[in-house]
């Protein structure tokens, strides 16, 4: 028999949804919803509640450990009475009634483990329904004791192939704690089981930011709430549950206890240095889905499957940029000017590029064409800034930034980098591991490469409208070093910018259904997950229309 023992609620969920047990029991997801925390306050009460005692002719004990080296299971009853000599598991649940096999099946495995433990012969359990106070009597005859055991060996079988199910794909799924993982309407749609899901699940990744960049200012808790405070001054007040990611520019001071508490709590702290580049992370455990990282470095491993991972992320890039200059002479009242002929001309370049992208036989050649598409979308970048506001933009250039506007361009990728490192580690992928960006020490290969189709259509996208806005200007800016660099205090202007830019909302191409761009994020992720472990037959990037 195997040393691991199958959790007595596991055989309940692998009954309800195998998918379901893979996830959490193979992959180690333990997602906490409505539904789930309502449960658990219900059943702490019934364990709270309930004592150890004798009711006429009846003894009434509470959570009995149980463990069968025979069946491979084990966990608590919630209860447990004896009468003339027999004990009767009890089981709780939080609905008001129901008929459903898979509690049955868990009752009858308490039944199972309970005559391992005593010898003796038990004829039935039940089942208490707190939601309607009532209990229902379940016989534990020949056919109900024949399917548990069916169940727990195929349990068992599914722990040791590791072998993903495909999805139920019906009312199970709603109210499902892991369908944001499991995404069962897109996977059954790819696999043409059925039409395009209608709307996007709510998300697990960051929701609400904390942007702290003014020097000398503190981060601290206090209960279940983070300061942001100055010279004894609370500057902001926010409650650890409206909180999804902390992003620290320039000379900050995070304290240990609101250190302690954010990576308790699941939420990433970024650093930047003083003029925005990314410096790093802390953040919270790192996934325990080792099965999933192992099917990532197994694909990094092939230059085949990189070269085809690495078409789509290119493919998305070009696609976007692209379409970023094409936005640009629709907007034009004379498509036939003559001062538009470059920005026609680059459009041209990108599409010749597009063309060549499927035909790449090579990384080189790919990094190549890349390269060649880029040049000629940054050759034409000045066109989508309007004329009048002060910049002047001839060409892409990094450390240092030569320039106010490539400035405002490197500013938004630090803040897409760490947008994405965060979605790569709540997806449990690792983020230093890529595919079409090559090993580097320190470098985070696969955020680069999801970026690829995010950076014009967030990062450019954003400094294109703070400019022609006038929201940022020319002497917004400070050089040092050579390199132009956003003022300190203009920097709260284009964080607003960047989170507004994320939570606008698009088509997404493939399943047609609205979602933001801070969602599409972490969905983009989770599709690529479901590439490298087999589940869908292809990666496709996201792009706009």
């Amino acid at each position: 028999m195997s040393e691991t023992y199958i959790p007595l609620s596991q055989v309940n969920t692998y009954v309800f949804c195998p998918r379901r047990f893979y996830y959490e029991s193979v992959e180690g997801h333990q997602v906490v919803n409505e539904h789930i925390e309502e449960g658990k306050i219900k059943h702490e009460h019934v364990h709270t509640a309930v004592k150890d005692r004798k009711k006429g002719d009846k003894t009434i004990s509470r959570r009995q450990y149980l463990a069968s080296d025979t069946l491979g299971v084990s966990g608590y009853t919630d209860l447990v009475e004896e009468k003339n000599g027999i004990p009767y598991p009890v089981e709780f649940k939080k609905a008001g009634v129901g008929n459903w096999l898979n509690d049955q099946v868990q009752l009858c495995l308490q039944g199972l483990l309970l005559e391992e433990k005593t010898g003796v012969s038990i004829p039935h359990g039940y089942i208490f329904y707190i939601g309607s106070k009532r209990r229902r009597k379940v016989p534990f005859d020949k056919e109900l004791r024949e399917i548990t055991r069916e169940y727990v060996a195929e349990a068992r079988s599914l722990l040791d192939s590791r072998k993903i199910p495909k999805p139920i794909h019906d009312n199970r799924c709603n109210g499902c704690s892991v369908r944001s993982i499991c995404l069962p309407d897109e996977v059954a749609y790819l696999h043409e089981l059925d039409e395009r899901p209608k709307r996007i699940k709510p998300a697990l990744g960051v929701d609400n930011v904390l942007y702290v960049d003014e020097p000398g200012c503190a981060i601290k808790k206090t209960g279940e709430r983070i300061l942001v405070a100055k010279e004894n001054e609370v500057i902001r007040d926010i409650p650890l549950i409206h909180l999804g990611q902390v992003v620290i520019s320039g000379n900050v001071n995070l304290t240990t206890p609101a250190m302690q508490t954010l990576l308790y709590e699941g939420i990433p702290v970024v650093f930047l240095s003083a003029y925005g580049r990314y410096h790093g992370a802390l953040t919270p455990q790192v996934s325990r889905n080792s099965l999933l990282r192992c099917a990532q470095h197994k694909v990094a491993n092939r230059p085949e499957a990189c070269l085809d991972l690495s078409k789509a992320f290119v493919r998305g890039k070009v696609a976007n940029m692209r379409m970023m200059l094409q936005r640009r002479k629709w907007q034009s009242a004379d498509s036939t000017d003559s001062a538009l002929e470059p920005l026609l001309a680059n459009i041209k370049a990108i599409q010749t590029m597009e063309k060549r992208i499927d035909k790449a036989t090579e990384l080189s050649e790919l990094l190549g064409i890349e390269g060649n598409a880029s040049a000629a979308y940054f050759g034409a970048f000045n066109f989508m800034l309007k004329s009048e506001m002060g910049f002047d933009f001839q060409r892409r250039s990094r450390r240092p930034p030569a320039d106010a506007t490539n400035a405002l361009l490197s500013f938004a990728y630090s803040l897409l980098t760490a947008d994405l490192i965060s979605a790569i580690q709540t997806v449990g992928l690792d983020p230093y591991v890529g595919f079409f960006h090559q090993l580097k020490y320190g470098k985070p290969c696969l955020a680069l490469d999801l970026m690829e189709e995010f950076r014009p259509i967030i990062a450019d996208s954003v400094v294109i409208t703070l400019i022609n806005n006038r929201r940022i200007k020319p002497e917004d800016f400070t050089q040092s070093h050579g390199g132009w660099y956003l003022k300190e205090h203009r920097r709260k202007v284009f964080y607003a910018a960047y989170e507004t830019r994320k939570n606008e909302t698009i088509t997404h191409p493939l399943f047609k259904y609205k979602l933001t761009f801070r969602r599409a994020m972490e969905l983009q992720v989770r599709l690529l997950a479901k590439y490298l472990t087999g589940e869908i037959d292809q990666y496709t990037p996201l792009t706009v229309r």
